[in-house]
């Protein structure tokens, strides 16, 4: 994808408010090289690994640590020594990859994703030790680290006390107040100095290492200690050369691991990032969409508006039944806002970054370009009508049907008629290529256009006609108005110049727009039956299930009634053999009356229970007469009609049968539910009839209260939807909502009887 369609989208806008959730220079170098991802089985996997990841964040306590990539790369080169503050970084990386596995480690039973990562987290106790062992948090090399560098220090340390005590000595002269300028020990030039007046320097025999910056004292190293801060020098330079050893013996063993040290930390930078994507997504409860090849993104908000602003007001987005959306509606009224939350949640989406959105289907885009805004180029001495097609110009050729093309204000920057014929041309291109396509537009020939396609859904953006502010909202198959002449009447356009607007206004034109808005109104009451159509429908088939709950709940009442008293009679006929026993003269007349109480008792169970499991018997479903054919444990195969259908026993009623019975012509079975939709697309007008009608009958005489019928949108359409207003078995029909396929699939309710 071009980087200059991801600044317009603001992309990297996104990835710097991302990086400061991580905890790394490091992890920022990380997210900087993020770039959207056009493989669907790669981005699934970031996806799972992002969803897996939210289940465990909050358990890691992640801290600040140092970018160590380069001193690991630099400790695999002969001769470098680490320095201290570089072990010291690289041992914090260490104890946090430790802890970080740790964590992880006992998650990946319950999220497999997770596994990959601690794979490459290993584990470095041996190094860990090492560093611990030669190097104090405070930073410098321990005197353990060898039995050298102990005996050398413990000379220093040595040497340093005769050199002190020597010095010290000396301020206990007569004359100390009048010859030294205070009674201090200094360090000058790394060696120890006495502060002497500079006018009493004679008095001191030694060896002069500079004066202060006012002159007034002399730094003097006395005659008495010269040769002690000699040997001192030579056992500073011993204990240099003792300390560069032992770092680099601890720099061939960070070497030695450089591969596995730099695979690890490359994982912890991951888990950085993983941990700052899953506490940035949730500061606006985001989620992912699931990848589809339509676009619908349901109360969507833009990534950086909710950082910027308290309310931001929910959108839907959606280009689904067809591939391009045409937005209308007036300046301010959300319209840039939309086509931009759509790139840029496109782009964060195949980034592996959740959006904010409630529910959403997007599909994976290899290509997203944008034209946007003013895109004037003064170095280029281009206008904006002509950078806007030198931009479109170059991604025409690049085009295809996994592409998503963002069109703001198309058509405009030059003559309005020549504008609009190139905006349809323009639109009509990205049809041929099968582009997805989100426009907006203010050129009424365009919008006229889009009423008519087939692949663009005209949408208009709503705007309160009272206040004249945008409500944020968007409403399809519906064209909107540009409101310039109320918009520039609300700024301050005086009255006279807005009226005489009004007379150079083409004939017809307010009349064009009140036909519009009654349209537009009738569509929206439409949708409010139908709306209430489904929510009716909703009640209807909860009020089933609650029936059928209840019917079930009935049945299992009777079955234990009937248990509890066949139990009691059983506890009876026990209780009369033991009074009759001493009225029994034989064995065999006890065995006897014992089976003939079995045998009872199996008799009225079976009347109760099982009367209606008989093979043969005839019974009622859902208002269906039929006979069964087979059971099988608490299901029968019973014939309604011409049909076979299996059923739960614990469903049916038992009936008299029918004075007469005629087996069918023809049978249908289903071993499963009968199928609730037929598609009728590739058949012949006739022939898509003859397959409806027979489908009507099987579906009416199973008992469905609905079905769904695909016909497309061409003339099947039409004679299907006149089919179903002449059939004697149809309620009533209507278009599937987009959730339920749209305009090419009609939803039909059948009679009950």
């Amino acid at each position: 994808m071009r980087e200059r369609d991801l600044i317009k989208l603001e992309f990297f806008q996104v990835l710097e408010r991302l990086k400061t959730y991580t905890h790394s220079k490091a992890t920022e170098r990380f997210v900087d090289q993020i770039r959207p991802l056009t493989d669907r089985q790669l981005l699934e996997e970031n996806i799972r690994l992002v969803e897996d990841f939210v289940h465990v964040y909050e358990e890691i306590s992640l801290y600040k640590f140092d970018d160590v990539e380069d001193l690991i790369k630099k400790s695999s080169i002969k001769d470098y020594i680490l320095s201290v503050e570089e072990a010291l970084s690289l041992l914090k990386v260490l104890r946090l990859i430790k802890e970080v596995r740790k964590v992880i480690g006992e998650k990946v039973q319950t999220y497999k994703n997770l596994a990959h990562i601690t794979k490459s987290l290993y584990l470095f106790s041996y190094l860990e030790n090492a560093i611990e062992s030669v190097i104090d948090p405070r930073g410098f090399v321990k005197d353990s680290a060898s039995e050298e560098l102990r005996d050398i220090r413990y000379k220093i340390r040595e040497t340093e006390k005769e050199i002190l005590k020597r010095l010290e000595s000396v301020f206990s002269r007569p004359d100390a107040d009048r010859v030294f300028s205070d009674k201090f020990v200094a360090y000058k030039n790394g060696r120890y100095v006495l502060p002497v007046k500079t006018t009493e320097v004679k008095k001191i025999v030694g060896v002069v290492h500079g004066t202060s910056s006012s002159g007034f004292t002399t730094y003097v190293e006395p005659q008495s200690v010269i040769e002690l801060n000699n040997r001192l020098t030579v056992l500073r330079d011993e204990e240099e050369d003792e300390v560069k050893r032992i770092l680099k013996r601890l720099s061939s063993l960070v070497g030695e691991q450089s591969q596995r040290l730099l695979e690890a930390f490359r994982t912890l930078i991951k888990v950085d990032y993983l941990y700052a994507v899953v506490k940035f997504s949730k500061e606006y409860e985001g989620k992912f969409p699931q990848i589809g090849d339509y676009v619908d993104l349901s109360g969507v908000r833009h990534p950086l508006l909710i950082f910027l602003k308290e309310d931001v007001v929910p959108i839907d987005i959606r280009i689904k039944d067809k591939r391009g959306l045409l937005l209308t509606g007036p300046n301010t009224g959300g319209k840039t806002v939309a086509l931009k939350t759509l790139g840029l949640c496109s782009l964060l989406f195949q980034s592996g970054i959740p959006i904010p959105v409630e529910e959403a289907t997007l599909p994976v885009f290899e290509k997203i370009f944008i034209d946007i805004g003013d895109e004037q180029s003064i170095e280029q001495s281009l206008s904006t009508f002509s950078s806007h097609m030198t931009n479109i110009a170059d991604f025409i050729p690049l085009i295809d049907e996994k592409t998503l093309v963002l069109l703001d204000e198309l058509g405009a920057g030059t003559d309005p008629v020549e504008g609009s014929a190139l905006g349809i041309a323009l639109l009509e291109y990205l049809k041929e290529k099968r582009a997805f396509v989100f426009a907006t537009t203010h050129h009424t020939p365009i919008k006229v256009y889009a009423l008519s396609s087939d692949y663009y859904i005209p949408a208009s953006a709503l705007f309160d006609k009272e206040s004249l502010r945008p409500l944020y909202k968007i409403i399809y198959d519906a064209v909107g108005e540009s409101m310039a002449l109320a918009v520039a009447q609300r700024c301050g356009i005086p009255e006279e110049i807005l009226l005489k607007a009004k007379e150079f206004l083409p004939a017809g034109f307010e009349e064009y727009f009140s036909a519009k808005e009654a349209l537009e109104e009738y569509i929206r009451e439409y949708r409010e039956r139908l709306k209430e159509l489904e929510e009716e429908k909703n009640r209807l088939e909860s009020l089933i299930k609650e029936q059928e709950k209840m019917a079930e709940e009935l049945e299992r009442r009777k079955r234990e009634e009937i248990n509890r008293v066949v139990k009691e009679l059983k506890d009876k006929f026990e209780e009369f053999l033991l009074e009759a026993e001493k009225y029994i003269r034989s064995i065999k007349d006890k065995q006897r009356i014992k089976e003939l109480f079995k045998e009872k008792v199996e008799n009225i169970y079976k009347e109760e229970i099982e009367e209606a499991l008989q093979v043969g018997d005839w019974v009622e479903f859902l208002g269906s007469k039929g006979k069964i054919l087979e059971i099988r444990d608490d299901r029968a195969n019973v014939l309604f009609g011409g049909v076979k259908a299996w059923v739960k026993t614990s469903e049916l009623k038992k009936i008299e049968p029918p004075p007469e019975e005629s087996p069918p012509e023809k049978v249908f079975e289903f071993k499963k539910a009968t199928p609730s939709e037929i598609n009728l697309i590739g058949f012949s007008v006739e022939e898509a009839l003859t397959k409806l009608e027979l489908f009507l009958q099987e579906a009416h005489s199973m008992g469905l209260k609905s079905i769904k019928v695909i016909h497309g949108h061409g003339v099947l359409k039409k004679a299907v939807q006149d089919f179903l207003s002449s059939s004697p078995l149809v309620v009533f029909h209507r278009e599937g909502y987009p959730k339920e396929g749209g305009p090419g699939t009609s939803l039909v309710y059948l009679t009950k009887d």
